[in-house]
C-alpha cells in the first residue's frame, strides 16, 4: 500500500509510468470507503426515534405489489431490446471497441482508486472526473466532502461516459437507429444516478435519519396519488395543483366567448385602451395543449400584452376532444376551424382583412391554410402570419423525430381505435423523457424520497394540464408530416388540391428558440426556403416554452434574440447566425412594431364592433377547463 501512496502526487495526470495496486490491495481500498459510509450512517442513527418501527408498521397499509410498479414503466420494452441488439450486433463485427472502452474504464477506476488512497492519506489530489456545474444533481457538499459519497458520483459519471462513448463509437447502417440509442443510454444513465437512491444520496440519507423515515412514507403517499390519477402513465406531479384555477389565477385576461362549435371557441378580448387598430388579430395556439400557456398571467401574458399595445385580439380556444371527434382531420380543423374563425373575427370587426398568430402546430395548420387560400380564396384577405417555433420542413423534427417510424404509428393507431383518441398524457410524458433530468428524476427525488410536495409554478401545472387528439388528426400528423415530410414534397393532398407553400404571397414574422428539442431552430429556419414570399426570421434565447412566452418584464442578459435584417432567410441557417445581431431584452417590441404595418388605422374601440356575435359566456371560456 505504501508503494501506491508514493505515487498518489500523480492522480488525474494520467501518467503513463503510474504504479497501480494488486487486486488484493483494491479490496483494502474498497474496505476502508464502506467504512466512511458505514461512519457516516452510525453517526446518524441516533436520531433515530424510538416509534420507528410503529411508524413503519403503520405505513405497511399502503404497500403496493410488484406489478404496480411494472405497469408504471413505459411499453417500449420490444424496442428497446431490438435497438440493444442491434447494437450488440455491430459491436460484434468490431469488438476492439468495446475491449478498448472497457480498457479505458478500467483504468479510470484504477486511478480513481489512487485518488482515494491519497485522500485516505491526507495528500492532495486530483479527481478523475468532475460533473458539469450545471448538473444540479450533486450540488450537496456531500458528494465531494465525504469520500464514500465522491466515490460514488465519480464511479457513476465515469461509467455514465463509457456508455456514452461506446455508443458514438459504433456506425449504424440507419443514422435514427444511433440516435435511439443515445436516447435510451440517456434514460439509463439518468435512472441509475446515485441521486435517485435513498442509500446512496446523502441530503436523502439524512432527512430519513431527521425525521425517522416519515419522509419515505409521505413521498409513498405522494407516489400512490400520481398513479391514482393517472395509471400506468409515468405521471408524476410536477407542481402543486391547489394553487390554479384557470379563470381565476390563470387565463385572467378579460374577454368574451362570442362563438362556438364542436371545434373550437372564439374568444374576443376586451380593448383596454382609448384606441385599437382596426384589423383585427387571431391567434391559432396549437392543439394539442391548451391556449393558456399564452396567458398565464399578467407578467407573462401574451395576450395582456397584445390587447396593452392596441391589437383587436381574437384567439381560438380548441375544444378538448373526445370519442364523438375520432373523425375529425385537419379538413375539419381548417373548415370549422380556421377559416370559421377568420370569418367570425373579420364580420365582428367589419373588416376584410386580418392578421393571424399561431403557435407550434397551430402555425404548421395555418401555413396549410394559407397555401389553401391561394388556390381557393375566401372575401376575406390575410394581412400577415407570424409563426412561433412551427415547423413545416420535418426533415429533423428534433428529439421526438428518432421515435415517428411506420411501426410505431400502427402502434398509435391500434390504441386510438380502441378509444377514438390520442391521450395527451403520453405525449407530456415524451416530452418529459427528452429531459429526463429536469423534468422526471429530480421530480423523483423531490417527491418520493424527500417526501416533500413540489412548489407552485404555472407553467408547470399548463404542462400537466393535457388534452387529447382526435385518432384521424393524429394519425394524419404523425404519418404526413413526421414520417413522410408531405407538405414540402408538395406531396400533401388537401381535399382535392396538393397544398403548395411557395405560391403563399402573405408575409410572415417567425420565431424560433435556441434551445428547443420539439421545433429545433435550425429545422424552422430551413423550412422557410419553401416559402418564396416576405419572411422575417428572428432567434430568441431558451426553450420552446421560454423563449416564446418572454413577458413583457424581460431582464437585459437573461432573455435576448438574434436578428438579422441584410440576409437572406434562404441561407444556410449557420451562416444567417454568424452574421446576425444579438440584442439584449424580449423580442415582443419587435413583433409589435412589425405588426403594426399591418393592422391599419387606430381607431375607437366602439367603432370597430360590429355587434353580430352576442357574448355566449366569459373568457377563459368551457372548452379551456375540459378534462
Amino acid at each position: 500500500m505504501n508503494k501506491s501512496k508514493n505515487n498518489s502526487s500523480n492522480i488525474g495526470n494520467n501518467n503513463s509510468d503510474m504504479e497501480y495496486p494488486k487486486f488484493e490491495e483494491l479490496k483494502d481500498i474498497f474496505d476502508n470507503n464502506v467504512k466512511i459510509y458505514n461512519n457516516f450512517v452510525e453517526g446518524n442513527l441516533a436520531n433515530f426515534s424510538q416509534n420507528k418501527t410503529t411508524q413503519t408498521n403503520n405505513s405497511s397499509k399502503k404497500e403496493f405489489s410488484t406489478m404496480d410498479l411494472l405497469n408504471s414503466i413505459s411499453p417500449t420494452t420490444n424496442k428497446i431490446l431490438e435497438s440493444f441488439q442491434k447494437f450488440t450486433s455491430e459491436v460484434g463485427k468490431n469488438p476492439n471497441i468495446y475491449f478498448d472502452h472497457i480498457n479505458k474504464w478500467m483504468t479510470q477506476i484504477t486511478s480513481l482508486n489512487f485518488y482515494f488512497v491519497s485522500k485516505l492519506s491526507n495528500q492532495e489530489a486530483l479527481p478523475i472526473t468532475k460533473e458539469d456545474k450545471t448538473d444540479k444533481r450533486f450540488s450537496s457538499e456531500e458528494w465531494t466532502q465525504n469520500l464514500f459519497f465522491d466515490f460514488v458520483k465519480q464511479f457513476y459519471l465515469i461509467t455514465s461516459q463509457l456508455l456514452e462513448s461506446l455508443i458514438e463509437s459504433v456506425e449504424f447502417p440507419d443514422p435514427k437507429q444511433k440516435e435511439l440509442m443515445r436516447f435510451y443510454i440517456k434514460q439509463l444513465n439518468m435512472a441509475f444516478s446515485p441521486s435517485n437512491f435513498v442509500f446512496s444520496n446523502p441530503q436523502v440519507l439524512m432527512k430519513t435519519f431527521e425525521e425517522n423515515g416519515n419522509n419515505l412514507i409521505r413521498g409513498f403517499e405522494n407516489f400512490r396519488q400520481d398513479y391514482l390519477k393517472h395509471p400506468n402513465k409515468l405521471f408524476i406531479s410536477q407542481t402543486s395543483f391547489d394553487d390554479f384555477k384557470v379563470g381565476e389565477n390563470l387565463a385572467t385576461t378579460p374577454g368574451k366567448v362570442i362563438f362556438k362549435n364542436d371545434v373550437f371557441e372564439l374568444i374576443h378580448y376586451n380593448s383596454e385602451t382609448d384606441t385599437q387598430f382596426e384589423k383585427p388579430l387571431l391567434i391559432i395556439p396549437p392543439f394539442i395543449n391548451k391556449f393558456y400557456i399564452m396567458d398565464l398571467n399578467e407578467k407573462k401574458s401574451m395576450m395582456k400584452y397584445l390587447v396593452e399595445n392596441k391589437m383587436n385580439t381574437f384567439l381560438v380556444s380548441w375544444k378538448n376532444p373526445t370519442s364523438d371527434s375520432k373523425d375529425f382531420g385537419f379538413e375539419e380543423y381548417v373548415d370549422r376551424g380556421v377559416l370559421k374563425a377568420i370569418e367570425i373575427a373579420c364580420e365582428e370587426t367589419k373588416s376584410k382583412e386580418i392578421n393571424l398568430a399561431s403557435y407550434c402546430v397551430g402555425g404548421t395548420l395555418v401555413a396549410m391554410v394559407l397555401a389553401y387560400l391561394e388556390q381557393k380564396p375566401i372575401p376575406y384577405k390575410i394581412n400577415s402570419a407570424t409563426f412561433f417555433a412551427s415547423l413545416i420542413d420535418f426533415t429533423d423534427p428534433g428529439d421526438l423525430g428518432i421515435f415517428i417510424s411506420e411501426e410505431q404509428i400502427k402502434a398509435i393507431e391500434e390504441q386510438m381505435n380502441k378509444t377514438g383518441f390520442f391521450d395527451g398524457k403520453d405525449m407530456a410524458a415524451a416530452f418529459n423523457f427528452l429531459r429526463p433530468g429536469d423534468l422526471y428524476w429530480n421530480y423523483v427525488v423531490n417527491n418520493y424520497l424527500l417526501g416533500n410536495k413540489p412548489s407552485a409554478f404555472d407553467m408547470l401545472y399548463w404542462n400537466s394540464d393535457s388534452t387529447r387528439l382526435p385518432a384521424k388528426l393524429h394519425s394524419d400528423y404523425l404519418r404526413s408530416m413526421y414520417l413522410n415530410n408531405k407538405i414540402v414534397k408538395k406531396e400533401y393532398k388537401f381535399k382535392d388540391l396538393f397544398l403548395d407553400l411557395s405560391k403563399i404571397k402573405t408575409p410572415m414574422f417567425h420565431v424560433a428558440t435556441t434551445e428547443d428539442h420539439i421545433a429545433p431552430w435550425k429545422s424552422v429556419f430551413s423550412g422557410l426556403k419553401n416559402y418564396s414570399n416576405q419572411c422575417k426570421f428572428i432567434l430568441a434565447n431558451s426553450g420552446h416554452i421560454a423563449g416564446i412566452i418572454q413577458g413583457k418584464g424581460a431582464k437585459p442578459g437573461k432573455q435576448y434574440f438574434y436578428e438579422n435584417n441584410n440576409s437572406d432567410v434562404t441561407t444556410n441557417p449557420t451562416q444567417w447566425l454568424d452574421s446576425a445581431d444579438k440584442k439584449d431584452g424580449s423580442w415582443w417590441p419587435q413583433w409589435i412594431s412589425w405588426l403594426e404595418q399591418f393592422s391599419g388605422k387606430a381607431k375607437q374601440p366602439k367603432e370597430l364592433i360590429a355587434g353580430k356575435f352576442k357574448p355566449i359566456y366569459n373568457a377563459p371560456g368551457e372548452y379551456v377547463v375540459e378534462k
